[in-house]
């Protein structure tokens, strides 16, 4: 894949992206006053950026434990840890290169399954499966955040509550309708019918996945505490920023600033969001009362660590696709051994 985007061109996406970042930077500080911002940056505790490393450890060390659980679920390929954290790590890497709100990595991620010969339907059912665990999780915890905000138990506005409970309530009533209407006797049969049926029935397949996930959240526990740890080292790492910068901001608050500044990333743009996460986040965090200065600072800090840091070894783990694709078929041949890369940790 880098090959066909070239050195140069990521070259010059990075660098769009600092510029962009710096751009933000410069247009702030003149909103704040440069004077102000500096003295947020002379009184900064940079003992806690240590926390904020921890954080992303701990998130990625949860996307790799839920994305082994969720591709060896039902008789599924068994991947080795350190052939996980090369995948997860070139899924990420495309996600730096592409726009589409992440659909780079997505497509890495349905290559891998392939390669390791996992049929069509059943590579699209766990990939589906394994974004709408993440979803789910993250929108019962913001859901439950801003339940406490209404029932007094934390300082939110109203609007950001309110729209979250609706929001979160409409999204699990869905799921849950398209699965009572349209069940799925197995996730992983392939539907003989039109395009458009095979696509909505590998919809309601992810689903019915994270169902039985969930369901049997012992014999899943793999899936579930890694994907629990994925959003709790993320918001840690937004907390070590803030308290970076003397901001000490409620848990409630902390979730629902999170989350909406998050959906940033939902956006089409290069690298990751870049921009547009950094001001939803911010702008987020001004809304439940945190300063504006210390807001964009802490963002920064969360980026740098969420964002920067991991770029370059993505880009590193994408570069090894076309070896690690010869892995995975030699691998999945019969007689094949069923780990992937090693044994499985734990």
């Amino acid at each position: 894949m880098l090959s066909r985007f070239g050195w140069w061109k990521v070259l010059l996406i990075m660098l769009g992206a600092a510029l962009l970042v710096l751009g933000i930077l410069l247009l702030v500080g003149r909103i704040v006053d440069y004077a102000g911002f500096a003295d947020e940056l002379r009184h900064a505790d940079p003992w806690w950026l240590l926390l904020c490393a921890l954080g992303e450890v701990v998130a990625y060390a949860g996307y790799v434990w839920a994305w082994q659980a969720c591709t060896r679920v039902g008789g599924g390929p068994v991947f080795g840890g350190r052939t996980s954290l090369r995948i997860v790590f070139s899924s990420l890497g495309a996600t730096r290169m592409l726009a589409t709100a992440g659909a780079g990595g997505i497509a890495v991620l349905y290559w891998v399954l392939r390669q390791a010969g996992v049929r069509r339907h059943e590579a699209i059912v766990r990939i589906v499966g394994l974004n709408v665990l993440l979803w789910v999780v993250v929108g019962a915890v913001v859901w439950g955040a801003a339940l406490a905000v209404e029932l007094g138990r934390g300082h939110a506005p109203t609007a950001m509550t309110v729209s979250w409970l609706i929001v979160v309530t409409a999204c699990f009533a869905g799921g849950i309708t398209a699965l009572i209407v349209l069940p799925v006797p197995d996730p992983f049969l392939p539907p003989a019918t039109t395009r458009v049926r095979r696509a909505l029935v590998d919809a309601i397949a992810g689903l019915e996945l994270v169902r039985r996930l969930v369901v049997r959240p012992w014999a899943n526990r793999r899936a579930l505490v890694g994907t629990v740890l994925y959003w709790t080292g993320d918001i840690l790492c937004l907390w070590g920023g803030l308290k970076a910068f003397g901001v000490d901001l409620g848990a409630s608050a902390l979730v629902l600033a999170f989350a909406t500044g998050y959906l940033g990333i939902l956006l089409p743009l290069p690298t990751a969001g870049i921009g547009g996460v950094d001001a939803a986040m911010t702008l987020a965090l001004v809304w439940v009362g945190v300063p504006l200065a210390p807001a964009l600072l802490a963002v920064f800090v969360y980026r740098f660590f969420n964002f920067l840091v991991p770029t370059l070894p993505g880009l590193a783990a994408l570069s090894t696709l076309p070896l690690l694709g010869r892995e995975l078929r030699r691998a999945a041949r019969p007689g094949a051994v069923t780990a992937i890369g090693g044994p499985m940790p734990g």
